[in-house]
C-alpha cells in the first residue's frame, strides 16, 4: 500500500514554527494567489490532500503580536476557494462539533462534498479550538466524556442528513425530525472523517466513526502502536474491517540535498524562535488539547527553541536520504499508513523541493506511489 501523504496546510501565517521570522518569510496569508501557488504546487507533485486546522484564539498576546496565528482563515471557506483551483487533491478541513451544530455542519460539506466532485473530508475536534474565553459557559457546559458523546450524536445526524436527507434522531443532546434540502454528498454514506483523540473517550470514539486517526509526530513508539491498535479492536468490535482506520503522523519537513545543508537551515530556524512564544503555545495547547498535553507533560524541561521550531510534529529536517529513512521507519516501524507534513516556511518550493527529492526515493523503496498511478483513490 502506498503512504498518503499531505500537507498540514497552513491556513495561519506560521503554521507550526513558533517563530517571527518564520512569519515575514511566508506567503501573504490574505493574498488568494499564494494559496493557490501552494496547493497546486501540492497537487502536481502528488500529495493526496491538504490538511486544515482550525484555530479560534491566540496562544498569547506575544504570538498574537508577531502574527504567528493572526489573522487565521476559516478552513470550510479556504477549502471553498481552492475547490476550483485544483482537480484531484483531497481538501479536509476543521469543526468543532462542541459548538457547532450539525445541521449546519452537514449543509456546509455536503456543499463542499458536492462542488469538490467527492474531494472532501472532515476533522473532528470536540474542544474549542482555543476559544474557551471566546465562547463561554457553551465550551464549558460538557465535560471532556461529554464533548465526544456530543460528536457521536452529530456523526449520526450528519450521516442520515448525507445519505437519504431524512432525519429522525434522539439522543441525549439531539432531537431532530425532519428532512433537510440538499444535496446529498458524493461519498456515501459519509465522506471521510479524521478524528485525533487520545483519551479513553477519544479512542472509542473514532474506532467508531474515524477513517483516519491523526496522531502528533511526538507520540512516542510504544503509545503510537498501543493507540492505534486499541482503536482497531474498538472497530472491530463496532463491526468494522480491520483495515477501517488509517494512521496519519505529523512531521514537520525540512529537506536539503545534503545533511550539512539541512541542519544549517534547521539550525537557522531555532534560533529564529521566540521563547517567549513557545511558553504561551506550551500553555495554551495543554490547556485546550490533551492530545499534546499528555506529550508535553512527558517530556519534561526541553529545550523552547526546539519545540518552537515544529511545535508538535516530529522534526525530519534533514538531507534527503535521512528523510526518506525516517520516513521509512515511521511506515515500517510505527506502522503510519501516511503523514501530514509541515514546512516551516510554506514557499511553493520548500514543497517542490520535498517532491523532487524525497518522493523519488520512497517510491524506489516501495513505500508511495504517485497518485496519478492509483487513481487518486484514498
Amino acid at each position: 500500500m502506498s503512504l498518503r501523504i499531505g500537507l498540514f496546510y497552513p491556513n495561519t501565517p506560521s503554521m507550526h514554527a513558533l517563530a517571527p521570522d518564520v512569519v515575514q518569510q511566508s506567503p501573504d496569508l490574505l493574498d488568494m494567489q499564494s494559496h493557490v501557488a501552494c496547493a497546486q504546487t501540492c497537487e502536481a507533485i502528488g500529495l493526496d490532500y491538504l490538511f486544515m486546522a482550525e484555530v479560534w484564539g491566540p496562544y498569547g498576546p506575544r504570538a498574537s503580536e508577531s502574527g504567528i496565528v493572526d489573522p487565521t482563515l476559516l478552513s470550510p471557506i479556504l477549502a471553498a476557494t481552492l475547490i476550483p483551483v485544483t482537480t484531484k487533491i483531497r481538501l479536509i478541513t476543521t469543526i468543532h462539533t462542541s459548538w457547532f451544530h450539525p445541521l449546519a455542519v452537514a449543509r456546509m460539506g455536503a456543499a463542499l462534498d458536492s462542488l469538490s466532485s467527492g474531494r472532501w473530508g472532515l476533522n473532528i475536534v470536540t474542544g474549542a479550538g482555543f476559544a474557551d474565553q471566546l465562547v463561554g459557559a457553551e465550551s464549558e457546559e460538557l465535560d471532556h466524556d461529554a464533548r465526544y458523546d456530543r460528536a457521536a450524536e452529530v456523526v449520526e445526524i450528519m450521516t442520515q442528513a448525507w445519505s437519504r436527507g431524512e432525519i429522525d434522531f434522539e439522543g441525549d443532546h439531539f432531537r431532530i425530525s425532519g428532512r433537510i434540502v440538499g444535496p446529498r454528498t458524493v461519498q456515501q454514506p459519509r465522506p471521510l472523517l479524521v478524528s485525533a483523540g487520545a483519551s479513553e473517550a477519544g479512542r472509542r470514539f473514532a474506532g467508531r466513526y474515524a477513517d483516519t486517526v491523526f496522531m502528533p509526530g511526538r507520540t512516542p513508539l510504544e503509545e503510537c502502536r498501543q493507540r492505534i491498535a486499541d482503536i482497531r479492536r474498538i472497530a472491530r468490535e463496532a463491526g468494522r474491517p480491520d483495515d477501517a482506520v488509517k494512521l496519519q503522523m505529523h512531521a514537520s519537513i525540512l529537506v536539503r540535498e545534503t545533511e550539512d545543508e539541512a541542519q544549517e537551515a534547521s539550525a537557522a530556524l531555532g534560533e529564529s524562535v521566540d521563547p517567549e512564544i513557545v511558553v504561551e503555545y506550551l500553555n495554551s495547547i495543554r490547556r485546550n488539547i490533551s492530545t499534546y498535553d499528555d506529550i508535553y507533560a512527558q517530556l519534561g524541561e526541553l529545550e523552547l527553541r526546539k519545540i518552537g521550531k515544529v511545535s508538535g510534529a516530529r522534526e525530519i529536517h534533514a538531507g534527503a536520504d535521512r528523510a526518506a529513512d525516517e520516513i521509512e521507519r515511521l511506515a515500517t516501524e510505527f506502522g503510519c499508513d501516511g503523514l501530514a507534513l509541515t514546512f516551516p516556511v510554506w514557499q511553493p518550493e520548500e514543497i517542490r523541493r520535498f517532491g523532487e527529492l524525497v518522493l523519488p526515493r520512497l517510491a524506489k523503496r516501495g513505500l508511495w506511489t504517485h497518485p496519478e498511478n492509483r487513481g487518486w483513490s484514498w
